[in-house]
């Protein structure tokens, strides 16, 4: 895997992050993803990610509490995870019909069992940032990163930086085609969360990621 090119990028926090944006991580010896970003309804990919089911691409979204008894301007750690209308369980459906059929989908799934859960049912209801975190953590297990150390804190305004990307929407127009279980009828699916990529490539997603 190539040596990344930038000693620090900084990114916004992401649920189940697209392929762009661990291509993005990838790019730095050292990733930091600020938990201290604004709360703002129109940044829904915190906790909404996309992925490809058999009607094509599709939004899945873990709801959240609106931010409330913080001091100061409200961020995504003041947002708490709802247990609203059993969300854990459509995902879990959902995923399953998308990519039950791809060759890693068995020996990966149970990894997220502390992100698609009751909330409810842990010993401290998470926070969108806990959740996007946790998420992080088993997909990085999966992909394997080995010159990126990745932190999860809050970024100050002094911090240096090589490459602020926290702003950025990580698409990526001209993505390479990989092997998705669904194309030959719905063709290739580009800018999806990288749940697509790791239950259709397993081990091979990292080597794919680096090429980006």
């Amino acid at each position: 895997m190539p040596t990344p090119t930038n000693d620090i990028v900084l990114l916004p926090p992401r649920l189940f992050g697209s392929v762009g944006w661990y291509a993005a991580m990838a790019t730095g010896r050292r990733a930091v993803v600020d938990t201290a970003m604004r709360y703002d309804k129109r940044q829904k990919a915190v906790h909404r990610y996309d992925i490809a089911d058999v009607r094509g691409r599709m939004q899945l979204t873990v709801p959240l509490g609106k931010p409330h008894g913080c001091r100061g301007v409200p961020t995504w750690a003041d947002a708490v995870v709802s247990s609203h209308d059993e969300w854990w369980l459509r995902h879990r459906v959902t995923l399953e019909s998308a990519y039950g059929r791809t060759p890693y989908f068995e020996f990966i799934i149970d990894r997220f069992d502390s992100v698609i859960c009751d909330p409810a049912s842990l010993p401290v209801r998470p926070t969108a940032i806990d959740i996007a975190r946790r998420a992080d953590e088993a997909v990085r297990s999966v992909l394997s990163l080995p010159y990126t150390v990745v932190e999860w804190k809050p970024v100050t305004d002094t911090e240096a930086a090589t490459l602020d990307l926290r702003r950025a929407d990580f698409d990526t127009p001209s993505q390479p085609a990989y092997w998705q279980v669904r194309a030959h009828n719905l063709g290739f699916i580009a800018n999806l969360s990288v749940l697509d990529l790791i239950f259709n490539l397993g081990s091979e997603s990292g080597p794919y990621i680096a090429g980006l």
